[in-house]
């Protein structure tokens, strides 16, 4: 119970989820007004703009410190398919516009430019990240009152809100999953594989894995569809610009630790790490990471075969290295991608090391040295 308490202790505070919280409702208010039909020359399609958060924070996953990413969405409200707008818009998703990522330049720009107009003095400096894989802009908003600022990261992200909420809606439905996902990410934070941008995994590639070997060992029920979330997140935009409720809960409230058996958590940790870090489970050669329900892969060669019509860079864009093959949820690409073939060795070095070592002991020695009250 000491290893429960502690791991409570360390998530995301309300004190810090309620900042997010404000950060999103400025947002939201700042861009009353905006029209991206403006921006791209096209006809009236959409309502005014929502704000979306994503991140850790809402998936339920999120630690002390953690930040929250802002997704400015455009629900429609008319026909997005002329074709004069084919090449800017996409249509796989009928109740929202998505902006293709080549315009996304352009639209993030002219939302800066409407916040600097009427919040000129609350933006006190900004950043313009256009070379990232989700295109964003960086706003320092000055506090009230003398109280300490905040910065927003600001983009047009669609899958960033629906793979937040897909994976919120696994550790709402399954508490022993949820404690697991903590004590690996935690684990793996604090031996160094956790960074995507220096060409490990992220949190979120490990939570995906997670998730993949508690179904395939049975370990929990939980399959969702991951095509429903759209329509979550459509009536969860709508009702926040209709001023009908927050439909943020707060994160700590998905489900608490306490609820499970510890016992089952150690044992599904102990059987994750000899899942991907034992030679008789998980084949990083032929197996594929996957928790899509609807056409789901089973193999490399499968996904290779889905994409051997693509030329040499665009399958380099979207697969990488083909060292660790994680299916997102929703895009086409490998969240194991920045993982070469030096660094999926250590990954699945730490993995079998943990998986011979009692996880207990793991565990307790991340308590003695803080690990589980830290980012």
């Amino acid at each position: 119970m000491a290893l429960v308490r502690r791991i409570g202790s360390s998530l995301l505070s309300h004190k810090e989820y309620s900042r997010f919280l404000d950060n999103r409702k400025w947002l939201e208010g700042a861009l009353e007004g905006f029209s991206i039909e403006n921006v791209l020359g096209i006809s009236q399609l959409s309502s005014r703009p929502s704000v979306l958060m994503y991140g850790s924070c809402v998936s339920g996953t999120a630690f002390s410190n953690a930040d929250a990413d802002y997704a400015v969405l455009f629900l429609t409200q008319g026909n997005t398919e002329e074709s004069s707008m084919a090449n800017m818009l996409n249509y796989t998703h009928s109740k929202f516009i998505e902006v293709k990522r080549e315009h996304h330049q352009k639209v993030l720009l002219s939302i800066l430019e409407h916040i600097r107009v009427s919040f000129c003095s609350t933006v006190v400096k900004c950043e313009q990240i256009y070379s990232a894989r989700v295109p964003f802009i960086r706003l320092f908003k000055s506090g009230a009152n003398n109280t300490e600022g905040s910065h927003l990261d600001v983009s047009l992200s669609f899958d960033g809100p629906r793979n937040s909420l897909l994976l919120r809606l696994y550790m709402e439905g399954d508490p022993r999953l949820r404690c697991g996902v903590l004590c690996a990410k935690k684990w793996c934070r604090s031996q160094g594989i956790l960074d995507a941008r220096r060409g490990w995994i992220s949190a979120y590639a490990l939570t995906v894995m997670y998730i993949f070997y508690m179904q395939v060992t049975k370990r929990t029920a939980r399959i969702i569809d991951e095509s429903e979330v759209n329509n979550i997140l459509y009536c969860m935009s709508k009702q926040m610009l209709e001023g009908v409720n927050e439909c943020f809960p707060f994160v700590g409230d998905v489900c608490s630790c306490s609820d499970v058996d510890i016992k089952n958590v150690l044992s599904d940790l102990h059987g994750f790490f000899h899942f991907f870090g034992g030679s008789m489970c998980f084949d990083f050669d032929t197996d594929v990471v996957d928790i899509r329900k609807n056409d789901k892969l089973v193999s490399k060669e499968s996904w290779l075969e889905g994409i051997n019509h693509f030329d040499e860079k665009t399958r380099w864009n979207l697969l990488g290295y083909e060292t660790i093959m994680i299916r997102d949820p929703y895009e086409d690409h490998n969240l194991g991608r920045s993982v070469d073939f030096f660094r999926g060795e250590r990954i699945r070095e730490v993995f079998r090391l943990a998986s011979e070592t009692k996880i207990e002991d793991v565990l307790n020695e991340l308590a003695k040295q803080g690990s589980l009250s830290s980012v």
